[in-house]
């Protein structure tokens, strides 16, 4: 009985430490949780406050074009990140230490 219950919390603790992919109604995710993709989905700067703690620290591509973002403050845990696409939103300003601490960033899109 004492074994089950050990068992028991050793699964609670692990799957509430397993990332997740953000709510499925704003982002799409691939199985590994590499590459985010939440486009066209009407998010806002506030919506993208709070979805991002939720974004899993092995995002590698993070798609959050055509929305109707017209700021990014911070983006964080994403230190994996190669590929940013912001196009097509309404961002007029982008602060020069944005992406300084993702030094694996290769590529990003803002037309």
């Amino acid at each position: 009985m004492l074994f089950l219950y050990f068992i028991s919390i050793f699964y609670l603790i692990k799957h509430s430490l397993t990332e997740q992919c953000p709510s499925s109604d704003l982002c799409i995710c691939s199985s590994d949780l590499t590459i985010i993709t939440c486009t066209n989905r009407q998010l806002t700067d506030e919506i993208l406050i709070n979805l991002n703690n939720q974004f899993p620290k092995s995002t590698i591509v993070l798609n959050l074009s055509s929305n109707s973002l017209t700021s990014i403050n911070s983006l964080t845990n994403l230190n994996n990140l190669q590929i940013v696409d912001l196009s097509y939103n309404k961002i007029s300003y982008l602060p020069l230490n944005l992406f300084t601490k993702f030094s694996q960033l290769s590529s990003l899109y803002i037309s």
